[in-house]
């Protein structure tokens, strides 16, 4: 799995790198899935503070004329304590689920159709409530 460099905005000084997406069979669903993986590397907004930085995968369907949503959740999927030098490392560092407070690792959606898909991450910032929206480095097809 790779990862693609972004710097971000000159309205901030958050920098990130995000994961490809993968299409991919899953064996125990008996089906092809898309799985959406937060940031690789992620820093705070301020030179000097932690923050919590929370992520939510949006999911994009190729329609044959453009993309378009097709699945997206209304509360973040995951959340991670930064600093100035990156996610916070550790006993209970990195990723974590937003609901059951347990690492995370990625979000798999289900019951897809064939074409092409991408990923919108939007992350958001606790301290300062910036939002930052960066679409994944790849796109995957699922073919039927």
């Amino acid at each position: 799995m790779s990862t693609v460099l972004a710097q971000a905005s000159k309205d901030h000084s958050s920098d990130y790198s995000m994961h490809e997406i993968a299409c991919e069979y899953n064996d125990d669903l008996g089906q092809y899935v898309v799985k959406a993986y937060p940031p690789k590397h992620i820093t705070s907004m301020s030179d000097t503070e932690m923050d919590v930085v929370t992520w939510t995968p949006v999911l994009y369907h190729w329609d044959g004329v453009r993309f378009h949503i097709w699945n997206k959740f209304d509360m973040p999927s995951a959340f991670a304590n930064v600093t100035p030098h990156g996610i916070e490392d550790g006993k209970h560092g990195g990723w974590f689920d937003t609901e059951t407070q347990e690492n995370f690792d990625s979000v798999t959606f289900k019951n897809l159709p064939s074409g092409a898909f991408a990923i919108m991450n939007v992350m958001t910032f606790e301290s300062n409530g910036e939002v930052l929206r960066k679409v994944s480095p790849n796109t995957c097809d699922i073919q039927r």
